[in-house]
C-alpha cells in the first residue's frame, strides 16, 4: 500500500478567522493590488499588511479601555 501523499500548499499552522466587509470597489482594488504584488489569495495579502501592521506597532503604548466596574456599581 503507498503512502498517502498531501498536495496543495503547506499549513501555515493555527489560525483564527478574522472576516469583515467592505465596499465592492474597494475589494476589488484589493483583489488588483494582491494580483499585481505576486499573491494568490487577497487574505494572505491583507495576512501580511497586518503583519507589518503589527510588527511596527508597541502595543503597551496602544492606550487599553480598562474592564467597567460593574461589580462596585451593582452593590
Amino acid at each position: 500500500m503507498a503512502p498517502v501523499t498531501r498536495t496543495g500548499r503547506r499549513s501555515k499552522g493555527d489560525r483564527k478567522f478574522v472576516g469583515f466587509r467592505i465596499a465592492t470597489p474597494k475589494a476589488d482594488a484589493m483583489d488588483q493590488i494582491a494580483k499585481a504584488e505576486g499573491y494568490q489569495y487577497v487574505s494572505d495579502w491583507l495576512s501580511d499588511l497586518v503583519e507589518e501592521r503589527l510588527a511596527n506597532t508597541k502595543l503597551h503604548a496602544v492606550p487599553q479601555q480598562e474592564e467597567f466596574p460593574l461589580g462596585r456599581l451593582a452593590s
